[in-house]
């Protein structure tokens, strides 16, 4: 961000509107990516360790953001809004605060949501002297109570409940899974890293990757990555060398079945709601069925020895398959429109198995 700051930012008399909010749509964007990490990290091991350059970088962005309004006024703000594809709200109350509550909010951020960020203070303090000469507002810092800032971070800490703790902590390790795979420079070595991510990381996190609010500012990034995951379970083939969409498949009957409690198939009915992974994930049970029914003993509920090799074993899905067409399943109808287009032997078969063990699963 610091090249980006140097090389492409000034606010002179060419300024144009267009030109005012590509960069603050950018800056806008990287400071509430910022503000957003500073302040879900509550573990010291997984806050932001800021130096003299990075805290340089957010005064600058501030100050350009500030200026850039002033000079334009609401017109800037509807032209950012049409810049971003995300966060709308969090945008709109980024310009309706006041500039010295903005000033203030973020050296909070700084002092309270990273690490050690107590020793910034006097870097803090000392910085703001020349900002202040282009915007008095930032004299707010001189007048700053260092300890008052911290009380408030131990107030809002005290706040938390433990069962929102622990609810923040997937949707926290969820953002951090998701920084960490778009700090990849190509598509290729991303695909890599979620594919390896699908192999390892439970259903309990992916849940949340597909209920990210829009208003998030990470809500581009989960959208790709939604769309990557749905995109792989649609054209895997079932074989044996499919780790990660069979291991993200296992990880959803391990979600639901080894839960400490009945409310994880609520969640997944849940996921279920959202059209296209319903969709990619019972595309991904035809290509199965389609390859195994051929091969399928209904008595035994098994496979011939000749089957295909798959990595998921027959009974992990069969259950899920009837989860899918279960009474409260919302995407039912759907799902059996899909198993329609199985060869009506293979249906056949197929229906025959799961009346045989609904009587348990139920």
């Amino acid at each position: 961000m610091d090249a980006y700051i140097r090389n492409e930012l000034s606010v002179d008399g060419n300024l144009t509107l267009e030109q005012a909010a590509m960069h603050s749509a950018k800056l806008i964007a990287w400071l509430l990516d910022c503000q957003d990490q500073m302040m879900g990290q509550k573990e010291e091991r997984d806050q932001l360790v800021l130096n003299y350059l990075d805290v340089e970088c957010m005064f600058k962005a501030t100050l350009y953001l500030h200026e850039c309004y002033a000079q334009l006024g609401d017109q800037l703000v509807k032209a950012v809004l049409l810049q971003s594809t995300q966060a709308h709200a969090v945008i709109r109350r980024y310009y309706d605060m006041d500039r010295r509550q903005c000033i203030r909010a973020m050296c909070a951020n700084i002092i309270n949501g990273t690490l050690n960020g107590h020793t910034l203070a006097p870097l803090l303090y000392k910085m703001h002297k020349a900002y202040a000469q282009l915007q008095p507002a930032w004299d707010i810092i001189k007048d700053l109570d260092w300890s008052e800032l911290s009380r408030d971070k131990e107030e809002e800490y005290s706040r938390l409940n433990v069962a929102a703790m622990e609810l923040n902590i997937d949707v926290l390790q969820m953002h951090q899974l998701v920084r960490r795979i778009f700090r990849l420079a190509t598509v290729e070595h991303i695909k890599i890293a979620l594919k390896r991510a699908m192999t390892l990381i439970s259903s309990d996190l992916w849940l949340h990757l597909f209920r990210e609010s829009k208003e998030s500012i990470l809500y581009t990034r989960c959208y790709l990555l939604r769309h990557m995951i749905c995109d792989m379970l649609i054209e895997v083939q079932v074989e044996m060398e499919d780790t990660a969409c069979s291991s993200f498949v296992q990880n959803i009957y391990q979600f639901v079945v080894f839960a400490n409690s009945g409310s994880n198939l609520s969640r997944l009915f849940c996921w279920l709601r959202h059209v296209r992974f319903a969709s990619a994930l019972g595309s991904y049970f035809h290509a199965y069925w389609l390859q195994q029914l051929p091969h399928l003993q209904v008595d035994d509920i098994q496979c011939a020895p000749e089957a295909p090799l798959v990595s998921l074993p027959l009974d992990e899905i069969l259950y899920l398959t009837h989860l899918l067409l279960a009474p409260k399943s919302p995407c039912r109808s759907r799902f059996y429109q899909q198993l329609q287009t199985l060869p009506a032997p293979h249906l056949n078969r197929l229906m025959q198995l799961l009346n045989k063990v609904a009587y348990v699963y139920s």
